[in-house]
């Protein structure tokens, strides 16, 4: 009678740990593996075209990106981590699967993204763009995957450049003015919306941040100033009249260190510059 009973709760036993096995333990072999992703721009005008190509070989993680016209060589590449690549691939995996694109349809701007990834062993690709009718949520989704991306390609121009931020209000009648030298260290860059006022349209006043930026060219100690000024200012007098904004340590592979040492010691200078030049004026 024991083994009757016995029988029955071993082949529920086996039935439970098959399951659990099932559950947690093969759950590897369902989960989706991304291998690359895609994403492609173009406007009107052959030199406005973005590409970004995000790869997956063995345990490295490559992005290249291109911006440019096709003849141009302006390609960058470089390496990101598994955590960045984890990042992306579930902002797409939330993703719904592409509707059929929609004939007929004419766009000033033509933008995909590919998917490929792997599932349960199969090959998937996934393609997705601007013609297509997206709902909501997988809409914003693609949003976050390319604002992801040019994150990525953000960070890693960063370590090139010297990079100033600050606020400016929005109806404020002045200008900001920059200087940087030895100017053959550096390209200026120009300004770069860091962020908008949400509330810029609803009210006359409030603020917005912006960066003014120079990408370093070659090895050396570069300084910049950066004022903001009435409109009309003599820029020649920048350097004359305030003291630096910061020093940046250019070192030989062109990666860009703020220096506080130097930044002291170059106020410094201005400071006993203009204690100078006003004895010399008294007398």
């Amino acid at each position: 009678m024991d083994k009757i009973v016995k029988a029955p709760m071993k082949i529920k036993l086996i039935m439970m740990t098959f399951a659990f096995f099932s559950l947690f333990g093969c759950t590897n072999a369902q989960e989706k593996q991304l291998v690359s992703v895609d994403y492609q721009r173009y406007g009107m005008r052959s030199d406005d075209r973005i590409c970004i190509y995000v790869r997956k070989t063995a345990e490295t993680y490559t992005v290249k990106f291109e911006k440019g016209d096709y003849k141009e060589n302006g390609s960058t590449s470089f390496e990101i981590t598994q955590s960045d690549f984890d990042a992306l691939a579930r902002i797409l995996f939330g993703m719904s699967k592409p509707h059929r694109e929609r004939r007929g349809y004419i766009r000033d701007l033509t933008q995909s993204l590919d998917v490929k990834f792997i599932k349960t062993g199969r090959r998937v690709s996934r393609s997705y763009s601007i013609n297509q009718r997206m709902n909501k949520k997988t809409a914003e989704l693609q949003r976050q995957a390319i604002d992801l991306m040019y994150r990525w390609i953000d960070r890693y121009k960063q370590q090139f450049e010297i990079r100033v931020t600050y606020s400016k209000g929005i109806a404020t009648p002045t200008e900001i003015y920059t200087h940087a030298e030895p100017a053959e260290l550096v390209e200026d860059l120009g300004v770069f919306v860091e962020r908008l006022d949400p509330d810029r349209d609803k009210q006359t006043g409030g603020r917005n941040d912006y960066s003014h930026r120079w990408r370093a060219l070659k090895p050396g100690l570069a300084t910049v100033w950066l004022q903001e000024l009435d409109m009309g200012y003599d820029p020649s007098k920048l350097t004359e009249e305030f003291e630096p904004c910061g020093c940046y340590i250019i070192d030989e592979n062109l990666h860009v260190q703020y220096s506080k040492e130097e930044t002291e010691a170059a106020r410094e200078r201005f400071k006993n510059q203009r204690i100078r030049d006003g004895e010399d004026f008294g007398e």
